[in-house]
């Protein structure tokens, strides 16, 4: 969130919301007006991330709030009429959300709304309905919560885009063609957790029997046809919101707290998705790479755990520079670190392995008595085949590493299971 444009003719209101804004977003450019007119001479000059304006204006009772919505611009409406017909009437606009104004007003709606907006950038929700007319309702919707939105008709297609794509929440529909909400639903809890991937389940049936078993089977929420379009936009808040809250939780177990990586904890959660893409789709190819650093041991005897401390950041570091964001980064041990690295064959892993060790051999680590030291590392790389657990391919890779440490150490080997692929990897 960059720049917003606030349209408020109580100036002492709009000041006070001025400070709020900036206390919480110091860097965010807020541009004020007081009437309609300035409104849309300001919006026709510059483009906003948002516009907060009251529906009651000296020059307009409402109509500015509908030109600037079909304007597509992302407005949040503030108003003092707490009357439910008004709140329904606003919300009628398609806006993004309404404020109420009152004496005990600090903005932190206001606040926490913007910084919900702001996580929302970049979030995939994929939307699973028959029906073209409520896709179009979803999308739009979700649009104008910053959200990016993907739309399917059936499970079928929603599997698909799940096991290729990076999604933050689906929403479902029960009654589809091919395969309904509850089944795909059980599909997905085999894949990702509650946490993992957040599932709103909607239905038009008002059997609570059928709202049970949606929970039962690992639904986050359930929405109930027909729903109002704020009910809608607090029930994705609320999931994310929460979502986002167990999973910064989350972090703090499936984190290594000295590099940052991931643990060993988090390798035996995300390992098993990614081995069954790997075994439902040929043209999905799993590699893994396994990376130890050179005479570490040594590191610490000569210059003190501090150093080695250091140096296995600086390891971490490249590693989380240099591979894609599809990949995932493990410390495995004290000084050796996983790579899985989905959608590679071996030559692609191969060649990534050798990447990786050039830029950490030419990486100086600084030292306190302004000298530097340079580290090396040894890696082993096995691509995964079909019946494999995780523990299989662990041990092709790690029997690689062994053999490259036996080779004089600074040198990546591919493992015995993928000798097939030795010629097109060394090509």
């Amino acid at each position: 969130m960059k720049k917003i444009l606030i349209a408020e003719s109580d100036k002492s209101y709009s000041r006070q919301m001025v400070d709020a804004l900036h206390k919480h977003f110091p860097g965010l450019i807020i541009h004020v007006c007081g009437n309609a007119k300035e409104l849309f001479e300001y919006a026709g000059k510059n483009e906003y991330d948002l516009i907060v304006a009251d529906l009651l204006l000296p020059d307009s009772k409402g109509e500015h709030i509908e030109k600037l919505v079909d304007a597509g611009e992302a407005v949040i409406v503030t108003t003092g009429n707490d009357d439910l017909n008004n709140k329904r009437k606003i919300f009628n606009y398609d806006i993004v959300d309404y404020i109420i104004k009152s004496e005990n007003e600090r903005f932190e709606y206001l606040v926490n709304l913007l910084n919900r907006l702001e996580r929302n950038r970049g979030k995939k929700v994929l939307v699973v309905e028959d029906s073209e007319i409520f896709r179009k309702f979803f999308g739009k919707m979700l649009s104008r919560q910053q959200l990016h939105v993907l739309e399917v008709k059936d499970g079928v297609e929603a599997l698909k885009v799940i096991d290729n794509e990076v999604i933050d929440l689906v929403i479902s529909d029960y009654v589809m063609p091919k395969m309904d909400g509850l089944s795909l639903l059980i599909e997905i809890r085999k894949r990702a957790s509650m946490l993992k991937l957040p599932f709103i389940a909607v239905s038009s049936y008002n059997d609570n029997g059928e709202v049970a078993n949606f929970l039962r089977h690992g639904a986050n929420d359930f929405l109930k046809k027909p729903f109002g379009k704020e009910e809608l936009v607090w029930r994705i808040n609320n999931t994310l919101d929460l979502a986002d809250t167990l999973r910064k939780e989350h972090e703090y177990t499936v984190k290594d707290r000295l590099t940052g990586l991931y643990n060993r904890y988090y390798l035996d959660e995300i390992a098993p998705r990614l081995l069954a893409v790997a075994e439902r789709y040929e043209d999905q190819p799993l590699s893994l790479v396994i990376l130890d650093i050179d005479h570490f041991k040594k590191i610490n005897d000569t210059y003190g755990h501090l150093t080695g401390d250091k140096v296995l950041k600086s390891v971490a570091d490249i590693l989380r520079k240099k591979i894609r964001n599809s990949d995932t980064i493990v410390r495995f041990g004290g000084e050796e670190f996983l790579i899985l690295m989905p959608s590679t064959d071996i030559r692609r892993a191969y060649v990534a392995a050798e990447k990786l060790k050039s830029a950490i051999k030419e990486n100086k680590i600084e030292l306190k008595d302004g000298k530097s030291i340079s580290v090396t590392i040894s890696a082993g790389v096995a691509q995964f085949k079909k019946g494999m657990s995780l523990d299989d391919l662990i041990k092709c890779a790690d029997e690689a590493l062994y053999k490259a440490k036996s080779n004089g150490r600074n040198c990546v080997e591919i493992a015995k299971s993928c000798e097939e692929y030795r010629v097109a990897v060394m090509q």
